[in-house]
């Protein structure tokens, strides 16, 4: 394994450290060798400053004190001042110190010579003092100045010729170690340059490498994560180093094989659950084809038995004793009971299929909710339940089928009365906001167990599912309600606290009346020519019936309908117009036909049957048809 084999291999944090030591020792061994340089820098200017420079100017004074001496012994001479005599002996004493002192001071190269000039000197200062001074001391002034200047003044100026030679040498001397200096000084600023352009060399150089050798697994990682976000999970990215960037490609490697195995099970899988869904459209399908259909099937039986109950309880063909009464009666509320759960199947299997259309209208729902409490009276009496009202509006027009609106709040009603106990209290309260309006209904009943609130709403679930549960129902009222109120594009919610009661509310988009009669005005005054569809054995009755729906003012195009392909053909060939379907009596037949109708058209059904049908008749005929009318006449209003 190569040597840049094993340096890849390094782990990140390891190359950092290396490539960072490195570094430092090369600027550490740089700056040892910087010092030194600078070492010798101070050392020049350490020598020029503490011994050239004080030589030179120690052989300046020499000289000044060669000149004060022979100055001070010539006015001696020439004013006989003594005074200068004394001065001439204390120069002469300075000059001894200031040579003693150069002598000291001398380089070793210069202590030849700066011997050889101290003798010199010595000997002109004994000319000046043996053969000047003594003769002019003895009178002798003319011989002693003749001997100053033919001897002494010679002398001295070759003393300071060799002073000024020595002064010139030290001179240049200074001036070598000064360029010296210099040059030193300017070759230290080049090696502090070289040391900070290597380091920075140095330092680019690794970043650049780590850039590249983190973009570049970062770039290869991109590209393969592209490659994946676009399908291809065969994309694998180069896992050469075993550095942290190697483990990190052979990890994503490791991923994109195990997203390619899950990808081939998924897309399996999905096959399965496509072929699973279709199965399950399909057993839905035959499901609410299977309970329309028997729901259908149960209907005309089940009206029959009620209708023959309802004879018998009236006594039309003879008196029934008590006993047998409050048989007939039992049966009739068994027959009610059973075709209300019969209908609300009918009802969740429309609904199911997307079938299911609300007829909107504008009413008063507080009038709807008074309206139903009233009808529930007569059912909570016994038990002592008070039934109220709360709300802050005394009237309150919305736009939504009342029908079904009805029918959630009697869901609701019925479940809160069932679940309460003797002599408790229900409330309706209503509410209204911008947006919605909400009515609550609360009970003080016996509530229901937080992990079972969202499992209510569930078709056929009871909150007690036992055969010997106190409280009986089908678990469809709940559902029915929920979807009702969704259809009109609200929500339906509940919260409950077990032993304390329960609080259900469904909320409704509030829709201004104003508006909704306005719209319902328009309409009126563009209504189109009214269907009557009658049967054949309506025809001795129709002549009669044709009179006074003239009398209207509405325009109609009548046809006799001998089945309900007739029926659905004439709908068919005049869509966006309402229809109103007369018989004689009531029959099964003609609850069908309604529906078959209705399966076809989304205008407005109504009925008019000569001989008024019972209770339970006209609960068929409404849960399909927008409305019953008493009388030919009625149309004008009803429309």
């Amino acid at each position: 394994m190569g040597l840049f084999q094993k340096w890849n291999n390094l782990s990140i944090h390891l190359k950092f450290f290396s490539v960072f030591l490195v570094i430092v020792l090369f600027a550490g061994c740089s700056m040892l060798l910087l010092n030194n340089q600078l070492l010798h820098v101070v050392r020049d200017n350490d020598k020029i400053i503490n011994q050239s420079v004080p030589n030179l100017t120690t052989q300046l004074q020499v000289k000044s004190t060669i000149m004060q001496r022979i100055n001070y012994v010539m006015l001696y001479i020439t004013t006989g001042n003594e005074e200068f005599h004394e001065k001439f002996e204390e120069a002469s004493e300075q000059a001894r110190k200031i040579e003693n002192q150069l002598k000291q001071m001398a380089l070793p190269h210069e202590r030849e010579a700066m011997e050889q000039f101290i003798i010199h000197s010595e000997n002109w200062e004994n000319i000046l003092r043996d053969r000047v001074i003594p003769v002019y001391q003895r009178n002798n002034a003319k011989d002693a100045m003749e001997t100053l200047n033919s001897q002494a003044h010679p002398i001295a100026i070759k003393l300071m010729n060799e002073v000024e030679k020595l002064s010139q040498q030290k001179v240049l001397e200074i001036n070598h170690d000064n360029q010296k200096m210099l040059d030193d000084a300017w070759l230290s600023v080049k090696i502090g340059y070289a040391i900070a352009s290597v380091t920075l060399l140095l330092a680019l150089l690794f970043s650049f490498y780590m850039s590249r050798s983190m973009t570049n697994p970062i770039l290869a990682l991109l590209s393969g994560v592209r490659k994946m976000t676009n399908g291809n999970f065969s994309a694998r990215v180069p896992a050469e180093t075993k550095d942290e960037w190697g483990e990190l490609g052979k990890a994503f490697n490791r991923m994109s094989i195990s997203i390619a195995n899950l990808v081939e099970e998924l897309r399996a899988t999905n096959l399965r659950l496509q072929e699973e869904s279709r199965r399950a459209q399909e057993s839905t399908r035959l499901k609410s084809e299977f309970l329309a259909n028997m729901s259908h099937e149960l209907r005309t039986p089940l009206t029959g038995i009620i209708g023959f109950a309802e004879l018998l309880h009236e006594e039309t063909e003879g008196k029934l004793l008590p006993s047998q009464k409050s048989f007939t009666q039992n049966i009739i509320k068994a027959g009610e009971h059973l075709l209300t759960m019969i209908n609300d199947i009918l009802d969740l299997s429309k609904i199911e299929a997307g079938k299911y259309e609300l007829d909107l209208s504008s009413f008063d729902i507080v009038e709807l909710v008074k309206n139903t409490l009233t009808m529930l009276q007569s059912k909570v009496k016994k038990r002592g339940i008070l039934l109220q009202v709360e709300t802050s509006c005394p009237s309150l027009n919305i736009e939504a089928d009342e029908l079904r609106i009805r029918q959630v709040l009697l869901n609701l009603l019925s479940n809160a009365i069932k679940f309460s106990p003797d002599h408790s209290t229900v409330r309706v309260k209503i509410e209204r906001t911008s947006q919605t309006v909400t009515v609550h209904v609360i009970d003080q009943g016996i509530g229901i167990e937080e992990g079972k609130i969202d499992k209510i709403f569930e078709q056929f679930y009871q909150n007690d599912g036992r055969l010997e549960r106190k409280y009986e129902g089908t678990g469809l009222g709940l559902t029915l309600s929920r979807q009702l109120v969704e259809l009109h594009g609200g929500t339906i919610d509940v919260e409950s606290e077990p032993g304390k009661g329960s609080v259900f509310s469904f909320h409704l988009p509030y829709r201004s009346a104003q508006k909704a009669d306005c719209g319902k005005r328009e309409a009126t005054a563009e209504a189109e020519p009214l269907l009557i569809l009658y049967p054949e054995d309506f025809l001795p009755f129709f002549p009669c019936f044709y009179k006074r729906i003239q009398e209207s003012s509405l325009s109609f195009l009548p046809f006799m309908v001998e089945s309900k392909q007739r029926a659905v053909e004439v709908v068919q060939r005049y869509p966006g117009k309402n229809a109103l379907v007369v018989a004689v009596s009531f029959h099964p037949a003609y609850v069908e036909l309604l529906e078959a109708i209705r399966e076809h058209t989304d205008k407005k059904i109504f009925t008019y049957i000569k001989h008024p049908p019972r209770l339970v008749e006209r609960g068929q005929i409404m849960r399909v048809a927008d409305a019953i009318l008493s009388s030919p006449e009625d149309i004008l209003s009803a429309r």
